[in-house]
């Protein structure tokens, strides 16, 4: 046994010296001995053990955690490797695996503290590669996320967080990660904020968490303009943009109310917009059902529900077809959709969609789809050129966009608008922009201002004026310089534009080009006469100037010009730049202005007149005092003060001897003879004579109204009696019928058959009165009906009241059946067509809530 013991002892002595050594802190003698074991015996647990004692020894000035970690690491793998022999006899040293183990834990340990003390993510890596079997490893994975999370965020780029997601997408930071990834991606894309940077990021990013921020900004930029082009094309490059519906809405209503009336674009519709474009060619009219008050349309369909408790009396007579109701608490659009919920005092329609809503505490700009553009509460708001928002807060004026992206700020004391010149008010001040100038600073396009004025004003044809000191100028809608700078005044004309400068006067025509320098200047539309040393000349400026021959004198007659030169008269017509007629002195010239577009002018040369047109073309001798044109190439002649008609080949129509004859109406003149009336048909060649009391008037081409001895009656042309002279009111109804009225009740006259009938009607109420068609609410005795003048009766007479709360030319009549055993109002809506639409059965209070008074 002590020669067993011995041996093993004998054994290890040279790692138990080494061992001893490291004890004693003799580090270099540990290390030489253990190294020179190593040297011998390459598979040695124990000398790998010792010497990972050696590095792992606090007090060592040689301490490597990692040469410790290398070495234990290799002691475990030689003692696995080792007989089992071989280990009995480790275990007396004394070493085993637990032994080895629990030193590599140890030694993991310290690795892991240096590597949380760097608290770097190359700190974290080297450990986990160098210490894969380590215990701390998943929390140093973790760590290591989290410092190379920190350093990506130092550097605060989305190439950093790119890096930081492709190499540990199962980080705990990897929403974060992301998160901040699309953030700085979308700034870093789109940092210039213009219009192609957003479209280009949505092409390249389609699937960006930032897409509805990306949408608003393309959505806002694009339609800065505010055109329906504007929005016709964002529509239509985006179809199905979360905006697109808002953009179809601002769109709709954008369009004027003929375009509204026509079918709308496949860009334009939606379900919502449909459903309005159907509404907005209908009316609404209120009902009252189960104590709350709905709408229906021309139909009879409930579009409103019945769900408010009050009704304003407006709305009580129907025929409604404004865009937005107001209703208790709330305002609505016209297919019931929710406008504004909220208390309100007035509503202002601003136009474009938009409306100004007041109520007792704040003054809101609410579109008519029911979102806000800007701030919560406004003092003022209006729309600048169909175009822009301008918005009034706290006694300051800003700009915005229909979307309410902000162009301009509060900055400005007032904005007004003329045609495309936007007018910028601060400080006694002014500013000339464009609309499309103040709408590109939604892409990033500086705004130039033009130079401030102290004065600025709308000219003539869409012009600017502006003053600065003493220098006026005039602008045009593109703000190109229109009339130069000077010390000069300005004054508008039908053709430009006139500078006075030091009593000299210069014209400018819609071109911007201009004349020399004038000492008088007359003008009559479409003619300028200027006066210079050498003479008169006439000029004709509206599109361009051109000088006819000098004259001595100018003067106007209508449309007409004439030059004055020693013994000759020079005339000219609108359009022509050279004389149409020349004639001698002396002569006397006449415009004689046309019914239609037609004009002439008499000249007279002592005794002999002659009327001719204004190309100068004679068209008769006259012989007559005066000459008037009535229309239809007739002329009304004067001799001693009587008046006759003549055609334009001078024959005669009608012989001198009316006091008075009238225009010509349609074929027909009055004529006043004796103070009696008579009526002459030109056409025709048909005189009545004058023998009535007041101007006679067609009923049909075959039958006239006359009155005579203060009573109406029916003739014909040949003056032949149609009825007895007996109605003191006549109305027309149809070519066959006629109403009439004696004895202070109404009745319906047959011409054809020349009798009544139907009488004793007291009222007549006129619904529709178009010559081709004609509706009107009547009343007999107690009774109310209703009658067309095509249809004959359309609701039979048998109500106590009816009132058309439609259209005039499409009505719903409210009828109203007094059941006075009963104490009810039985109601029943009707359609043009006489077709029952609704019923209601009320008791008085209720009937009174819902009736409309007659208008």
């Amino acid at each position: 046994m002590l020669l067993l013991a011995g041996e093993l002892h004998a054994q290890f002595s040279t790692e138990r010296s080494a061992l001893s050594n490291l004890q004693k802190q003799k580090w270099e003698r540990a290390y030489e001995q253990t190294k020179k074991i190593l040297q011998k015996d390459s598979v040695n647990a124990v000398a790998r053990y010792v010497i990972a004692r050696y590095f792992f020894a606090a007090n060592n000035p040689a301490f490597q955690v990692d040469s410790a970690h290398q070495y234990v690491t290799r002691a475990l793998h030689d003692y696995t490797l080792s007989p089992s022999k071989e280990r009995e006899k480790m275990k007396r040293f004394p070493l085993d695996s637990i032994i080895i183990i629990r030193l590599g834990e140890r030694i993991d340990s310290a690795g892991f503290s240096r590597a949380q003390r760097l608290n770097t993510e190359q700190a974290y890596i080297y450990f986990l590669k160098n210490f894969p079997s380590a215990q701390q490893c998943s929390r140093a994975s973790e760590l290591r996320d989290k410092a190379a999370f920190e350093d990506a965020r130092k550097i605060n780029t989305y190439q950093a967080f790119e890096t930081y997601i492709s190499r540990y997408p199962q980080a705990q930071e990897i929403t974060k990660a992301k998160a901040l990834y699309e953030k700085l991606l979308f700034e870093d894309k789109t940092r210039d904020k213009r219009l192609f940077s957003y479209k280009a990021f949505l092409q390249t990013y389609p699937q960006t968490t930032y897409r509805h921020e990306v949408e608003r900004n393309i959505f806002e930029i694009a339609t800065a303009p505010g055109t329906l082009e504007s929005y016709a094309a964002y529509v239509e490059q985006y179809p199905q943009s979360s905006y697109a519906n808002k953009a179809r809405a601002i769109l709709y209503h954008l369009l004027s109310e003929e375009q509204q009336a026509q079918p709308l674009p496949a860009a334009l519709q939606s379900d919502s917009i449909n459903q309005l474009y159907q509404l907005e060619r209908l009316y609404l009219v209120p009902f009252f059902h189960k104590n709350a008050f709905g709408f229906m349309d021309a139909e009879g369909h409930e579009v409103i529900p019945a769900e408010s408790e009050d009704l304003d009396p407006l709305y009580r007579c129907g025929n409604i077809d404004e865009d937005v109701l107001v209703l208790p608490g709330k305002v609505v659009s016209r297919n019931g959709g929710l406008v504004y919920r909220g208390e309100v005092t007035s509503v202002e329609d601003l136009g474009a969609g938009f409306l100004l809503i007041e109520n007792q505490t704040c003054t809101k700009v609410i579109h008519k789809t029911g979102f806000n553009p800007g701030d919560p509460c406004v003092d003022e708001a209006k729309v600048l050129d169909g175009k822009l928002l301008a918005i009034k807060k706290n006694n300051r004026w800003s700009i915005r966009t229909f979307t309410g992206r902000q162009l301009l700020g509060f900055d400005w004391d007032d904005i007004a608008v003329t045609g495309n010149v936007v007018i910028l008010h601060r400080d006694h001040k002014y500013w000339l922009a464009t609309t499309d100038a103040v709408s590109a600073t939604a892409d990033q396009v500086p705004l130039k201002l033009k130079d401030a004025f102290e004065e600025v004003k709308p000219w003539s044809n869409g012009m600017i004026w502006a003053r600065a000191g003493k220098y006026e100028g005039v602008f045009d809608q593109q703000l190109q310089v229109y009339i130069p700078f000077n010390e000069q005044n300005l004054l508008p004309a039908f053709f430009g534009g006139v500078a006075h400068v030091a009593s000299q006067w210069s014209l400018y025509n819609n071109k911007g080009e201009s004349t020399g320098a004038y000492d008088t200047v007359m003008m009559s539309k479409p003619w300028v006469a200027a006066k210079s040393v050498t003479g008169w000349r006439l000029l004709e400026p509206l599109n361009y100037f051109t000088n006819t021959q000098r004259y001595d004198s100018v003067f106007f007659a209508g449309t007409l010009a004439i030059g004055i030169r020693n013994d000759s008269l020079l005339i000219y017509s609108a359009g022509r730049m050279s004389p149409v007629l020349r004639v001698k002195r002396p002569a006397r010239i006449e415009f004689i202005p046309g019914q239609d577009s037609s004009a002439f002018f008499l000249l007279q040369q002592g005794d002999k007149k002659i009327l001719f047109n204004c190309e100068a073309q004679k068209i008769l001798a006259v012989s007559y005092d005066h000459i008037q044109h009535v229309g239809r190439n007739i002329f009304m002649v004067t001799k001693k003060d009587k008046k006759g008609l003549i055609t334009a080949d001078g024959k005669i129509l009608l012989p001198a001897e009316y006091d008075a004859i009238g225009s010509l109406n349609e074929w027909t003149v009055s004529l006043l003879k004796a103070r009696k009336f008579g009526l002459f048909d030109v056409h025709r060649k048909k005189l009545v004579k004058p023998e009535y009391s007041k101007n006679l008037s067609a009923y049909t081409p075959a039958v006239l109204i006359a009155l005579k001895g203060g009573w109406y009656g029916f003739i014909d042309w040949n003056n032949k009696p149609i009825s007895g002279f007996e109605f003191s009111e006549i109305q027309p109804w149809s070519d066959s019928l006629a109403w009439v009225r004696k004895n202070q009740l109404w009745m319906l006259y047959n011409l054809k058959l020349r009798k009544v009938v139907l009488d004793n009607v007291k009222r007549i109420r006129l619904i529709q009165n178009k010559p081709e068609e004609k509706i009107a609410i009547i009343q007999r005795d107690k009774d109310y009906g209703v009658i067309h003048n095509k249809r004959g009766i359309v609701i039979p007479l048998n109500f106590s009241d009816i009132v058309n709360v439609g259209s005039s030319d499409r009505p719903l009549y409210f009828t109203e059946k007094h059941v006075e055993e009963a104490s009810v109002f039985v109601v029943i809506y009707y359609n043009s067509e006489g077709k029952m639409l609704r019923k209601e059965v009320y008791e008085h209070d209720d009937y009174e809530r819902i009736y409309c008074p007659e208008p």
